[in-house]
């Protein structure tokens, strides 16, 4: 009798475990779905709908395609941003922004800016260029420096005329800066060459020659010799007068102030050989070209104190022809380094 109860006993246990272990089970069955059903926080975020309250980006304004500049001849419609500029005399000018042209004007052989205008077209000379060149090259801007040559000229593209020759290069790269967009480069590029200057002099200063004189003289044939008595005639005046600030000697500069108050004058005096001598200072620069004078037979011309102890500079023509801003930052450092060069 006592088994039977303790077997009763038992099962009665066993079936109170097997009853508890299931509704156990059920607990966590029905919990599971549940728990699935429930998305999580990231989940929540990226199914809400982008709120109205969301900033929208703004689509970025285009940049306009053309611009209206003030020139001599009044308002101009450019090419904000010009590709095909077709540029007259202001060759070096253009190319010290960088800028290759698609056509320009003749170029004399050995010009500073020689090696960089190479396969780029030619349209004959700056005040009589090739019209129908000039309109094969579908050019957008077109850059001159004369009257003439404007009116010839603005009815094929944008023409800016440019007073280069009665203006200083300074000026001419402060408008070229305004006319192509690139203000701040011109900018920089007149404090770069105001720094070269200010070097060249200390150069020559720490030389001893910055008080020297220079002639620049042209010239030879028939027994006669040009003096340049004008700061811009060329053939380096500018670089050696101007902006290097040197001096040439009494007789010629007394002609240089002059021609400066009445730029109208002759840019050379006509010199022969017997009063040249008069006329040449501590240096002599030469303009040097194929077929010119040989002068060193004459006893006249190498019996110049300049000459004859070696401060005779011969500068090619074409490198001192122009006075473009390419043309005389090269200039200067061929003057500076040959007048040292001369004396050591």
């Amino acid at each position: 009798m006592t088994h039977r109860k303790h077997f009763a006993s038992l099962a009665l246990m066993l079936l109170v475990l097997l009853l508890a272990s299931a509704c156990g089970a059920n607990n966590e069955g029905a919990s599971s779905p549940a728990a699935a059903a429930q998305p999580t926080a990231s989940a929540q975020q990226a199914e809400q709908p982008p709120s109205s309250e969301q900033p929208s980006e703004e689509p970025a304004q285009e940049e306009p395609a053309t611009r209206i500049v003030s020139t001599i001849k009044g308002d101009v419609e450019v090419p904000n941003r010009p590709e095909r500029i077709v540029a007259l005399y202001m060759i070096g000018d253009v190319l010290s922004f960088g800028i290759s042209p698609v056509g320009i004007s003749d170029v004399y052989e050995g010009a500073a800016f020689w090696d960089q205008v190479d396969g780029i077209t030619t349209l004959g000379e700056w005040f009589k260029p090739n019209q129908e060149v000039i309109l094969s090259l579908n050019p957008d801007l077109i850059l001159v420096p004369s009257e003439e040559t404007y009116e010839a000229l603005r009815k094929i593209a944008p023409t800016v005329l440019i007073d280069t020759f009665g203006q200083s290069p300074e000026a001419t790269i402060a408008e070229l800066g305004e006319v192509l967009g690139k203000q701040e480069q011109a900018a920089q590029m007149l404090a770069d060459f105001k720094g070269k200057m200010e070097s060249g002099r200390q150069k020559l200063a720490d030389a001893g020659l910055l008080d020297k004189t220079v002639t620049i003289v042209e010239g030879g044939d028939k027994n006669v010799m040009y003096a340049v008595s004008s700061l811009d005639y060329g053939r380096g005046s500018q670089a050696i007068y101007r902006h290097l600030g040197l001096k040439a000697p009494e007789l010629v500069q007394q002609q240089i102030d002059k021609n400066s108050a009445n730029p109208d004058e002759a840019g050379s005096l006509s010199l022969s050989f017997e009063v040249l001598g008069d006329y040449v200072g501590d240096y002599v620069f030469r303009s040097s070209y194929e077929g010119m004078a040989d002068l060193s037979g004459n006893p006249l011309w190498t019996g110049i104190p300049a000459v004859k102890e070696g401060r005779l500079v011969e500068i090619p023509f074409g490198f001192c022809y122009y006075s473009d801003f390419y043309s005389l930052n090269k200039q200067i450092d061929y003057i500076v380094d040959a007048m040292i060069a001369a004396v050591q």
